[in-house]
């Protein structure tokens, strides 16, 4: 089973639109900066390693995220 990982408020982290090339599921991620896209788990088929970002901008209201 992967491994759950806690970041505390503050902690530089990642959002992106993500995609698995295995299954086709996409879905919005947050992750820690430095963790990489092969230990994310797929929430459509579960499985890890198959994890790619889609390159399109996450907009949260007026802010536009790019990957920070």
């Amino acid at each position: 089973m992967p491994e759950l990982i806690a970041f505390e408020e503050g902690l530089p982290h990642k959002v992106s639109e993500t995609i698995c090339v295995k299954c086709g599921y996409r879905s919005v991620d947050v992750r820690p900066v430095g963790v990489p896209l092969k230990r994310l788990e797929c929430g459509g088929c579960h499985l890890q390693g198959f994890i790619v970002e889609t390159g399109e901008t996450v907009g949260f209201g007026d802010e536009e995220l790019r990957g920070r």
